[in-house]
């Protein structure tokens, strides 16, 4: 079997590191392990793996990421039939996801529910692989790319209310990402635009003070759970199940920074994808008026112009340091619409 399993992989090969630190090859050697991937499966009890002892995997690589972590399409052949999973390696032990996903779980983001999560199958920790539900349905994104504008709103509904619903009901957990935090990230956006060209040093000046005196009228702020990356790119329609995906930045943060890390998102997919970055406003005003009325909180409005402000400064760090073609153009558009949200 262990010959059959090796040869059912689908993904590429990698040169390993000469650094000591888990990167991406080492992820990646050690998640298409398909025979110790099926050893620890038959370890795991039933009320985790219900289908018995697998026969058959095939393995294909997904996607892999910086942090890093590779994502992968695990296919198990048992003798109930085939089951398909989701499976993550990470370079670090992270069972805290799979313990953040069991809470929601818990608390009523089963596959079962409206509003939901991928299943938290199991952790693996001497693989540091977490399995999960493989769901299908429709991306967000490809309705906000593809969709007409009926399309479009239902979809930014759906996704306002599972927001709402996750705020009022997910019992917080992880670090407290503060007001300062994201002072801190603005201010190192702005010292990198200075360090590419000083001509921005008056312009980044104007917008720090503008954050910082926002960052003050918001200092007793609440707090609720954070998905920390809510966006349409986590999101996907399985007929009536609206289903969030990707914990590993899980955190406590005011309402108001999932709100807005929706919003910008979408104003950076209408740009990308519909030739104008306000493509989609009324698909982001839906989406707001749906999140207040599931349960959202209502101190999130005020504090919109804060958040979507320091967001709208994220990323782009790249093409900037390395003065990538076009990265004037976007730092414009990065700062631009920073001053345009704090300014409302």
């Amino acid at each position: 079997m262990s010959e059959s399993l090796r040869n059912s992989v689908d993904a590429p090969r990698f040169t390993p590191s000469a650094s000591g630190d888990p990167d991406i090859s080492a992820l990646a050697a050690t998640a298409l392990d398909g025979t110790a991937l099926v050893d620890q499966i038959r370890l795991l009890p039933t009320s985790q793996w219900p289908w018995g002892a697998p026969q058959e995997v095939r393995i294909k690589m997904l996607c892999f990421h910086p942090e890093p972590h590779c994502t992968f399409q695990i296919d198990l052949g048992t003798q109930s039939g085939w089951h398909r999973v989701i499976g993550k390696v990470y370079a670090t032990d992270r069972r805290d996801v799979y313990q953040v996903m069991e809470g929601l779980r818990r608390a009523g983001f089963g596959p079962e529910g409206e509003f939901s999560i991928p299943l938290p199958l199991a952790y693996l920790p001497s693989l540091r692989l977490l399995l999960q539900e493989s769901v299908d349905g429709m991306m967000a994104k490809e309705i906000f790319k593809l969709g007409d504008g009926h399309q479009c709103a239902a979809a930014a509904e759906r996704c306002g209310r599972w927001l709402g619903r996750f705020q009022a009901l997910a019992p917080p957990a992880g670090q407290v990402s503060g007001i300062e935090r994201f002072l801190r990230s603005a201010e190192r956006k702005c010292r990198l635009l200075c360090q590419a060209d000083p001509a921005w040093a008056v312009e980044s000046e104007r917008l720090l003070e503008r954050l910082r005196a926002g960052a003050n009228s918001l200092a007793a702020s609440p707090t609720c759970a954070g998905h920390g990356d809510y966006c349409e790119h986590q999101i996907v329609f399985a007929k009536e199940r609206t289903v969030v995906f990707d914990w590993d930045l899980y955190d406590i943060a005011h309402p108001a920074r999932d709100v807005a890390k929706f919003m910008v998102s979408l104003e950076r997919l209408a740009m990308k994808h519909l030739g104008s970055m306000r493509a989609l406003d009324g698909a982001a005003e839906v989406f707001l008026r749906a999140y207040l009325d599931s349960g959202g909180h209502p101190h999130v409005a005020p504090a919109l112009p804060f958040y979507k402000a320091v967001l709208w400064l994220k990323g782009r760090t790249k093409a900037i340091q390395t003065r990538a073609a076009g990265w004037r153009e976007q730092a414009e558009i990065m700062v631009g619409e920073s001053f345009r949200n704090i300014a409302l």
